[in-house]
């Protein structure tokens, strides 16, 4: 040490003082680099490193420009009395040395920094920092918010209290009710109201601090302390009551009654307003209340609907099922100019809204404005454009938007099996099942991670392919894949066995579904019955209806059509009668003009037309509206029983023609009852297109038969000449054979 001493005092009386300074420094300079090279051990590296991001977010910019050394020194001199923020620093540190240690900034050092003061009472710190963090103002405020949201309410009000301003004081409140921090928010505002600088916006957030909450009736009380202070309400303040009651209740009404008063200090609704608004739209919504809202959105002073606005008016519109609406408004909104949509949320919405109204154009129109715009769609926006095309029948469509979406690796990712689900559902409809299996593979290829869902739309492709071998394979595929079947996966394996009359391994299916765990209920036990009733195996079909009602599945109304259908097919019809029947009072089921058709039938199968027109008066009685079928099996009915007038009268009540007195006489009496007790005859006449129309060939039989009615019955004869004319008025569309009306010509001659 004394060889030491002696060498440092050599050197100094030998080359003076400038040269000492120069070793010393360059030491120094060793000591750093050293550390930089990893000679320092690497814990104590680590930590040097985090004390200078810890410091490196602490030097505000602004105070680097003004005022910057005074601040560094008050800063770092605190630091180093800080255990967390141990730092071992002079305090001499100039703002352009602080600015060489910043290399990556911590994000809560500042924040960090203000609550050490706060804890240990510096309030030169805070006064000084938040002074020189920019200029009064945002940057300030900004401080602030981040302050609240890390939930250091406490430290933001002192930093307030430093330098006390309305809007410093309505940042932090602003903040704390969106944290839906009720103690913070009564907390600031008592300390605003005690500088005397609380206003409108202070009061404001406790209002919406209590609307968040759904504390309605506190946020009306914070209204009324309002008025007493001497402020005004704004829009704000009924946005946050708004938002209140929605919160709440939901109730609708109440919102638009509370609008009323917004007239009263002359303010008129805003796009908040709206937006806030059409969060009570729910689902089922009625039209005048959805038209309602929508009147107040064209009050408003705006005339354009920013992105916000316009995606909870599809949200809303979407949720409650007014497509149609959404689709008019969209194209109301269009002619204003194209819509910048910046929310791909939003556009998937939009593309949803004009594929249910099968608006292709709309479709379009909106998918390439978004790739105009270079908007990045998302799952779910690329999941609604394939939905949609997948839905009009344009399974080519909606396979090409996936293969671009695969092409570009920055939405590769975004491809599931959900999109590739929408569109082999739709090529499996359109019979195209190569082009299912195409996909399969293409699936396996790119490892899209299948799906249940997936593989019972493979199921169904199976079902209706009639490529039943390929069932087992998928079915181990989903063992392999750890995928547990579903029901609906069950129910899909079995209707396929019981439409291919493979009714063992039907039932085989249905007992590895039980023995899964997985309770049969009403649709699986009607796909069974069904198979039986397809294949008038009667017996087996009973025991499934008994299996049925000991695992306490209650049958339905499909149940009583399949069951008559099974008595039918099974040639034993007066079985239909006594199902229907027993069951229909045991369980209190009102028969549906399904089950009504089919015991029609049943009527007709035993050649009793009379219990066919029973069980129409009883139909009529109950107020179930026939169908085309129904009438139908009827016109045939009478002709296999060779009843002219019955038939005449009949096709005269489906076509909603005028009844003729003397052809009501020829109908039993009960039919008679039910037909005069009709307020308005065309209310049960049959649909006049669709699946419910009335079959033509039926009525093309009525005439072949009337055209061969014996010339002795001359008063049938002109009845019939006369009926054609009049049904050829109603049914322009039907073509009646040139022999059929050369006969009824001839014979009217005669």
């Amino acid at each position: 040490m004394l060889a030491a001493m002696e060498l440092v005092k050599s050197v100094y009386d030998s080359v003076g003082a400038e040269i000492l300074l120069f070793f010393l420094a360059f030491f120094l300079h060793f000591a750093l680099f050293s550390e930089r090279c990893g000679i320092l051990r690497s814990n104590e590296a680590a930590k040097l490193k985090t004390k200078k991001k810890l410091i490196s977010t602490s030097m505000p910019k602004s105070a680097k420009s003004c005022g910057g050394n005074n601040l560094a020194r008050l800063m770092l001199s605190f630091l180093n009395e800080v255990p967390e923020l141990d730092l071992k620093l002079t305090g001499n540190e100039s703002a352009a040395e602080v600015q060489e240690m910043v290399a990556s900034a911590g994000t809560d050092a500042e924040l960090l920094l203000l609550q050490s003061a706060a804890q240990k009472n510096r309030s030169d710190i805070l006064r000084s920092f938040f002074a020189a963090y920019g200029s009064p103002g945002q940057n300030q405020a900004a401080l602030l918010r981040r302050l609240v949201r890390k939930g250091y309410t406490s430290v933001a009000l002192e930093c307030v209290q430093t330098q006390p301003r309305s809007n410093l004081y309505a940042g932090i409140l602003e903040m704390a009710a969106e944290k839906k921090d009720l103690a913070s928010t009564l907390k600031v505002l008592e300390a605003a109201k005690a500088a005397k600088l609380a206003d409108t916006s202070c009061y404001n957030s406790l209002v919406r601090a209590y609307g968040a909450l759904g504390q309605i009736d506190e946020a009306k009380k914070a209204m009324l302390a309002m008025l007493d202070a001497g402020f005004q309400p704004d829009t704000n303040t009924f946005n946050g009551l708004l938002e209140g009651y929605i919160k709440s209740s939901g109730d609708l009404q109440a919102c638009l009654d509370l609008l009323g008063g917004m007239t009263k200090y002359n303010l008129k609704p805003t796009s908040m307003t709206c937006a806030i608004l059409l969060k009570g739209i729910q689902k089922n919504c009625n039209a005048r209340m959805v038209d309602r809202v929508l009147q107040i959105m064209d009050s408003r002073d705006e005339s354009q609907v920013d992105d916000v606005l316009l995606g909870s008016l599809c949200e809303a519109l979407t949720r409650s099922g007014h497509l149609a609406l959404l689709v008019q408004r969209l194209k109301q909104l269009r002619q204003d100019g194209p819509l910048q949509v910046k929310c791909a949320h939003t556009v998937g919405s939009i593309i949803r809204a004009y594929g249910s109204q099968e608006d292709m154009d709309g479709v379009w129109q909106t998918w390439k404005s978004m790739k105009r715009t270079q908007l990045q769609p998302t799952r779910i926006t690329i999941g609604c454009m394939v939905e949609a095309l997948s839905w009009n029948n344009d399974p080519e469509g909606a396979y090409k938007i996936i293969q671009e979406v695969l092409a570009d690796p920055e939405t590769r990712e975004l491809v599931n099996a959900v999109m590739y689900c929408s569109v082999m559902k739709t090529f499996n409809h359109q019979k195209k099942f190569s082009q299912v299996w195409s996909i399969h593979d293409e699936m396996m290829r790119e490892k899209i991670s299948l799906s249940v869902t997936t593989y019972n739309a493979l199921l169904d492709v199976c079902a209706r392919s009639g490529e039943l071998q390929r069932m087992k394979p998928l079915l181990e595929d989903m063992v392999k894949q750890n995928i547990t079947p579903s029901i609906i996966t069950y129910g899909t394996v079995i209707k396929a066995y019981c439409s291919s009359n493979r009714l063992d391994e039907a039932f085989d299916a249905m007992e590895s579904m039980k023995r899964a765990g997985i309770a049969a209920d009403e649709v699986t036990y009607n796909t069974l019955l069904d198979g039986c009733a397809r294949y008038g195996l009667f017996d087996r079909g009973i025991k499934v209806l008994e299996s049925m009602r000991q695992e306490g599945v209650l049958p339905s109304n499909f149940t009583l059509s399949v069951l008559t259908k099974l008595a039918n097919r099974s040639k034993q019809p007066a079985k239909a009668f006594e199902l229907v029947d027993s069951l229909s009072k045991e369980l209190q089921i009102r028969p549906n003009m399904h089950v009504y058709n089919n015991l029609i039938q049943a009527a007709s199968l035993q050649s009793d037309l009379s219990q066919a027109q029973d069980v129409f008066a009883s139909m009529l009685k109950e107020g179930v509206r026939p169908d085309g079928r129904s009438f139908s099996l009827l016109l045939r009915c009478c002709v296999s029983q060779r009843a002219p007038s019955e038939a005449m009268c009949l096709l005269r009540l489906a076509l909603g023609l005028e009844l003729q007195t003397e052809g009501m006489k020829s109908l039993n009496t009960e039919l008679q009852d039910a037909i005069q007790g009709l307020r308005n005859i065309s209310w049960s006449a049959a649909p006049k297109k669709g699946n419910g129309a009335l079959d033509e060939d039926a009525v093309c039989d009525v005439f072949n038969y009337l055209s061969r009615l014996p010339t002795r019955n001359s008063l049938q004869v002109v009845q019939a000449w006369r009926m054609l004319k009049e049904v050829q008025v109603a049914m322009p569309q039907l073509k009646i054979s040139m022999d059929i009306r050369t006969r009824l010509t001839a014979n009217l001659s005669k």
